[in-house]
């Protein structure tokens, strides 16, 4: 009797411990190379989806799918399209997404990169994106951010890179207008990486002034893991 009763406590144990691997809440960060966790010496522990995974904890599994150079706009090269099977597959219940920054090259800005010629579509591509994601069969949760700032006030910015900066700042402004109209349509949930990071140089890799250093991944994790567990 004692040998059946401890057979069945180890199958009981068993089957919970397959079901509550199954409960892994699966989260698909979805980005550029700031997602990715570019100029950082290891993204898979430095990045903003690394450390999110830290503060969320083991009943979540967060995958990164950063992409440097990214961008929303299917007609971007690369672009998150290319992506997207990929996060299909996965069929994740949280979907984050921050994209914006590689929209505003163009005219002029990032050498030979035409993104901004097509900023007309960025609207009607990233409602196309949600409508997507929101057809999975599980049904996820999607957070859209405001993409990190430019810092323009980093140091060691040279003459060049500080003009194409300038330039694109105001660019990526008028998209986190038309990101928030997004989030607004389709009932979703909006982060504000842009706003609490601006005018932050200590946040920011010298001599870039667009990717985080170590402590400003930290802050976007930080920002997520709020907006999630909102």
């Amino acid at each position: 009797m004692k040998t059946l009763l401890s057979f069945f406590l180890i199958l009981v144990f068993a089957v919970n411990l397959n079901g509550e691997k199954k409960r892994k809440i699966k989260v698909a960060c979805v980005g550029d190379s700031i997602t990715f966790g570019a100029r950082l010496e290891d993204p898979s522990t430095d990045s903003y989806p690394a450390q999110l995974q830290s503060l969320l904890g083991e009943k979540y599994e967060v995958t990164n799918f950063g992409v440097g150079g990214s961008t929303l706009i299917r007609k971007g090269r690369p672009t998150v399209w290319n992506q997207l099977p990929k996060i299909i597959e996965m069929n994740p219940d949280v979907v984050v997404i921050s994209l914006g920054t590689n929209d505003t090259c163009g005219m002029g800005t990032c050498g030979n990169r035409k993104c901004w010629e097509y900023k007309d579509e960025y609207a009607k591509d990233y409602n196309d994106l949600i409508d997507i994601l929101k057809e999975l069969p599980s049904k996820p949760d999607i957070w859209v951010c405001a993409p990190s700032p430019m810092v323009i006030e980093t140091p060691d910015l040279d003459d060049s890179r500080i003009e194409g900066l300038t330039i694109r700042k105001p660019r990526l402004q008028e998209l986190i207008g038309i990101v928030k109209n997004v989030a607004k349509e389709k009932n979703i949930e909006f982060i504000d990486l842009n706003t609490p990071m601006d005018h932050k140089p200590e946040l920011f890799t010298e001599k870039d002034g667009v990717h985080p250093n170590k402590d400003g991944y930290k802050v976007i994790a930080e920002l997520v893991y709020k907006g999630i567990k909102k």
